[in-house]
């Protein structure tokens, strides 16, 4: 059987990786997502997956990163300093 993307704009034949269900729609994997996730605050792709919510905001985990070292900010705890993300040396630094 010959499946497509239900989605007007793409109606492109689903390759072997299969397709994503949803309200039982068709949907390739890129209008699934389009659908269903929120854009990385950092990189602005599509987020699959785990992400990060903080600052009302959504992230890929390895893109939440301290504003000034940009080391991942992973460990759960860190500063705000006007709607930016900062580990507690950085902010420390800058801001104690």
């Amino acid at each position: 059987m010959f499946y497509m993307c239900i989605v007007q704009e793409c109606h492109l034949p689903f390759d072997g990786s299969g397709f994503y269900e949803l309200n039982g729609a068709m949907y390739c994997e890129r209008h699934f997502l389009a659908h269903r996730s929120m854009p990385c605050a950092t990189c602005g792709q599509l987020i699959a997956g785990r992400c990060v919510t903080a600052l009302y905001k959504k992230y890929h985990p390895d893109h939440f990163v301290c504003t000034f070292c940009l080391q991942p900010l992973n460990k759960g705890t860190f500063k705000e300093q006007s709607e930016k993300p900062y580990c507690h040396v950085c902010f420390n630094k800058l801001f104690g």
